[in-house]
């Protein structure tokens, strides 16, 4: 099961947003918080199923942690139009928020995408995610989205 995300889940502060701490333990508990919002916010998506996770974000070691004891692939810096196509033959909805109508952060399972085959593959000096056998446009071709590796 294909999830689709335009955001990054990286939750830090924006730039301009300060916080003022006076005590060491309450910074402590503000950096506990923010984890576990975090972590929150993706069991949403796993717990709806999705086993891989394609963002035009990036994503931050902590997050990619969570992601990878869940046993899911996660993949990050995808091309939007890569994305809007995917999409379409994976019969999955591009979110661009976790925000409902009632103000409440949630992710339906009805936002996934169904393929027979998603694999990691190198192809030259390339890393490729390969999408075979998508299930809403079945005569649609295999896809691939390029990976930026970084070292």
């Amino acid at each position: 099961l294909l999830a689709l995300i335009s955001v990054s889940r990286n939750l830090r502060m924006k730039l301009g947003v300060q916080v003022l701490v006076d005590d060491p333990e309450k910074l402590d508990a503000i950096r506990q918080r923010e984890s576990d919002i975090t972590k929150e916010k993706i069991q949403l998506i796993l717990n709806a199923g999705a086993n891989v996770i394609l963002t035009t974000g990036g994503i931050d070691d902590m997050c990619l942690k969570y992601f990878v004891d869940a046993g899911a692939l996660a993949v990050r810096r995808c091309k939007k139009e890569d994305l809007k196509r995917i999409a379409r033959a994976t019969g999955a909805a591009f979110v661009s928020s976790l925000s409902n109508l009632e103000g409440e952060e949630s992710f339906e399972p009805a936002f996934l995408g169904l393929a027979d085959e998603i694999a990691q593959t190198r192809i030259c000096d390339d890393e490729l995610i390969i999408i075979k056998g998508t299930k809403a446009k079945p005569a649609a071709p295999s896809f691939y989205v390029e990976l930026t590796i970084s070292t």
